[in-house]
């Protein structure tokens, strides 16, 4: 089995090494690391051609994270896909071993994610990010927040191909619909309880004034996954309850009595 860790990234030199490193750090006997960069502006490509032919990759303008994204997947030569964004790390160099021997093991394992820890942008601890079983994809949708922290989770290529890969209409929920979509069609998927990676949260006045924004679409990816799902009544009175309460953290936020995390 060969895995192929998929890196989107754009003006974030100040990161990527870190990532990279903590690529090549997990010691997979048969992998690859695919860089895409969105045409930076800052020393990422200085980066880049540091690690000479241990790398592939390219820098070039494009639509954004999800059309580098699928560009990636699609430049990839790996059965399995390592999806982590550039201001991402691995939380040790054993961080995905348990993941990788599960789908090594079993062929028919399509997904196997783990938990995560969120991060500061100095790398400083905020606290956990434990994941949850799916039992049913039904599961994703009626919960308010993703299940999953996006670099935890590992998935064949295939699946991603056969799904169609990312929506690249949309900008703040990609991956947690990709997730949707996945599950739906997965032969069988595995949860892990062990930490896998750090997500860094920018909690800056953009990533807040953004938060409506994620909402919202969030709001969209879910009614549609329901009525493609077929779900009843009471789920999605749920999923309507989910979205309300993210829409009370996020007026929270805005006035001041949460602080966005």
């Amino acid at each position: 089995m060969r895995l192929s860790f998929v890196i989107p990234t754009r003006n974030q030199a100040r990161f990527i090494r870190q990532c990279i490193d903590g690529c090549f750090d997990q010691n997979v006997d048969d992998a690859e690391v695919v860089v895409v960069d969105g045409a930076s502006t800052d020393d990422t490509r200085d980066v880049l051609a540091s690690y000479g032919d241990c790398v592939r990759w390219i820098s070039e303008p494009d639509r954004g994270q999800s059309d580098a994204i699928n560009k990636g997947v699609r430049m990839a030569t790996g059965d399995v896909i390592a999806w982590i964004n550039s201001d991402d790390y691995y939380a040790s160099p054993t961080a995905l071993r348990a993941l990788v021997t599960a789908l090594d093991e079993d062929p028919t394992l399509d997904i196997v994610y783990g938990n995560g820890q969120r991060v500061d942008v100095e790398g400083a601890y905020i606290g956990p990010y434990d994941s949850r079983r799916i039992d049913r994809v039904e599961q994703i949708v009626t919960h308010p927040a993703s299940f999953v922290l996006q670099p935890c989770l590992l998935f064949r290529r295939q699946l991603f191909l056969d799904v169609g890969g990312v929506d690249e209409q949309l900008r703040y929920t990609m991956d947690y619909e990709l997730w949707i979509r996945m599950f739906a069609a997965a032969r069988a998927t595995k949860y892990i309880p062990q930490t896998v990676a750090c997500a860094r949260y920018h909690t800056d006045a953009k990533s807040v004034a953004a938060m409506g924004k994620q909402i919202r679409e969030a709001h969209r990816v879910k009614r549609t996954a329901a009525k493609r799902l077929g779900m009843g009544y009471l789920e999605r009175a749920k999923m309507l309850a989910g979205v309300a309460s993210m829409a009370a953290y996020w007026a929270a936020v805005r006035s001041g009595l949460k602080r966005a995390s």
